[in-house]
């Protein structure tokens, strides 16, 4: 700016000066004529020069804004520089994530697809046991209107031996009360001929004969038909001496049969026959057969000797599990479930992997969620880094498994407390892993399945070779409380087990495949 000045003065006095000196040499000519054209030429040479200096001064300005600009686009380039290399950042943190959620949701997908599947399948399965069903109904309703009708003519028939029956017993009346006139009249003869031969026999006779009649005329209706039960030859005998009619006779028979039914007879005791088994049977128990075996535990094969082993340090594991290879065939599965819901529990094993990667250690699957309690790794292309820690799916954490994949003994203790949603997770008496808010509040139900060595996407079923566990396991125990840091070091260091135990290796129902179970007191035995 004191420059522009400085030349706006300078122009301002050379026009002045020629000014001056056209004024001097035209001073001879007519003052009046001459004045008037000067001043309108300086008054234009102003009214130029202004515009000059105004034309002059905005190419200054826009001269001293464009150098400040040019100072100050470093600093943005830089400034833009910071923002871009922030923003490359954030967007390859959000590729990673994105990538990671993408595997997790692939992950995720590819189990919800074999649940559909076998949830179709047991759709299908329903609909052709409810279609079988439908048929048996049927069948059974068929069967059941046949049985009915049959029932019915049955009825009828015997609506009809009824009928026939009734006449039979209005017969049998008749019949009877035909039969009791006649031992009226037997009764009134034989009184006749007692009377007769009474008269006949001297008084000693008489005397003798005189109880027998009064037991005889002492004897009641019913003595009455069992003595003409007894004597029917005696009946008989006089009622073909008196020669009654046709009729008579056959209402006397059919009577007589009537009684016989009425009137209960004593069983007569006869000898049954002995059956040739049950003679036999006691024969053969006793001849020719060895003596009851006696109950006896049956001793391994002896092994050729063997150099005394050390004496071991860690001596509470009892026996180990050997997972030879990758196969859906080889898992272990337990007699029972959780006998009670848990709100704690602690999981503790001594395990050794020659793989690399660490598959399913532990799957707890119930009718209602099939990962209900699991701890699962799997063989992907990626090395494994970490296993699942899932607590009623689709909660879980992830728990490191670095260390785990040396090839060499390692002890491991996860813990889970659902007061606070707490849990620890220990590798070799070491805090590896802690955490809170997961699952708080939580319970793992009771009477599950529990299998070691597969991860279950049915109960009991729906393995996967991926997920399979190979190695050795030793000591495998469960507890349905949080252990505290000192228990889990005593069972690392061979000590006693604690209280709360649910679960240990003694409690298996059956190892499936290749699995083997190797009695081994002590980890230092345990090959």
């Amino acid at each position: 700016m004191p420059s522009c000045g400085m030349m706006a003065w300078l122009l301002l006095l050379l026009t002045c000066l020629c000014a001056q000196r056209g004024s001097g040499q035209q001073a001879g000519q007519a003052e009046a004529g001459t004045r008037k054209p000067f001043f309108e030429r300086l008054r234009r040479l102003e009214e130029q020069f202004r515009r000059f200096q105004e034309l002059t001064l905005t190419r200054l300005q826009g001269i001293a804004d464009n150098y400040n600009i040019s100072y100050d686009i470093e600093e943005r380039f830089q400034l833009l520089t910071d923002q871009y290399t922030n923003i490359s950042q954030a967007i390859t943190g959000f590729h990673a994530t994105a990538a990671s959620d993408l595997n997790s949701l692939k992950f995720w997908t590819k189990k919800l697809q074999k649940k559909s599947k076998k949830l179709d399948l047991k759709v299908t399965a329903l609909e052709k046991a409810l279609n079988e069903k439908n048929k048996q109904t049927l069948r059974d309703n068929k069967e059941r209107d046949a049985v009915l009708s049959s029932l019915t003519q049955e009825l009828q028939d015997q609506r009809g031996q009824l009928s026939s029956l009734s006449s039979d017993r209005d017969q049998a009346r008749a019949g009877l009360q035909g039969l009791q006139d006649a031992l009226r009249s037997q009764e009134a003869k034989v009184e006749r001929f007692e009377q007769q031969v009474s008269s006949a026999l001297p008084n000693e006779a008489l005397s003798s004969s005189e109880p027998s009649a009064q037991h005889s005329s002492n004897q009641t209706p019913e003595g009455k038909a069992t003595e003409t039960q007894d004597t029917d030859g005696e009946q008989q005998q006089q009622q073909q001496q008196q020669k009654p009619g046709k009729k008579l006779q056959v209402k006397h028979f059919k009577g007589r049969q009537l009684q016989e039914r009425q009137t209960p007879r004593t069983p007569v005791l006869r000898p049954q026959p002995v059956k040739e088994t049950q003679v036999n049977q006691p024969l053969q128990q006793t001849q020719g057969l060895p003596p009851p075996l006696q109950r006896h535990k049956i001793p391994r094969q002896q092994q050729q000797q063997e150099p005394p082993k050390k004496a071991g340090t860690i001596c509470n594991v009892k026996s180990m599990l050997v997972f030879p290879n990758a196969s859906t065939e080889n898992y272990v599965t337990f007699t029972k479930g959780f006998p009670a819901e848990l709100h704690e529990l602690s999981v503790c094993t001594w395990l050794r992997t020659g793989a690399g990667y660490l598959g399913t250690l532990l799957s707890y699957a119930t009718d209602e969620n099939d990962n209900k309690l699991v701890l699962h790794g799997r063989n992907s292309s990626a090395p494994q880094s970490s296993m699942h820690f899932v607590i009623g799916d689709p909660a879980f954490r992830e728990l490191p498994v670095g260390p785990l994949l040396d090839r060499g003994w390692h002890h491991l203790c996860v813990i889970w407390s659902s007061i606070e949603g707490k849990y620890w997770y220990y590798v070799d008496r070491r805090l590896s892993a802690a955490g809170s808010k997961f699952q708080k509040g939580y319970e793992v139900p009771a009477g599950g399945s529990l299998v070691l060595g597969q991860e279950q996407d049915s109960v009991g079923g729906g393995f996967d070779v991926a997920e399979s566990f190979v190695g050795s396991l030793a000591g495998f125990t469960a507890w349905n409380r949080a252990l505290t840091p000192g228990e889990v070091s005593g069972i690392a260091t061979g000590k006693g087990l604690p209280r709360g135990t649910v679960f240990t290796l003694d409690d298996i129902a059956a190892v499936h495949g290749d699995v083997q179970r190797l009695d081994c007191g002590c980890l230092e035995h345990c090959v």
